[in-house]
């Protein structure tokens, strides 16, 4: 019996790293995914635009 739990400890213990690692890239990727999403949508296209048609039609 006592190898028994031994070995299904082992197992629980390997599932938990698992679960841990899945979590940690889950959040990761989660906050990297916000902060792109926010820079991009503060880019200001219009801006830009004119600022090179602008150049275009001064040289």
């Amino acid at each position: 019996m006592h190898d028994i739990i031994e070995h299904y400890g082992k197992v629980v213990v390997a599932l938990a790293g698992v679960l841990a690692a899945v979590l940690l890239t889950v959040a990761v990727v989660s906050i990297v995914n916000s902060k792109t999403k926010t820079a991009v949508e503060n880019i200001s296209y219009e801006k830009q635009i004119t600022d090179a048609i602008d150049g275009v039609e001064q040289n």
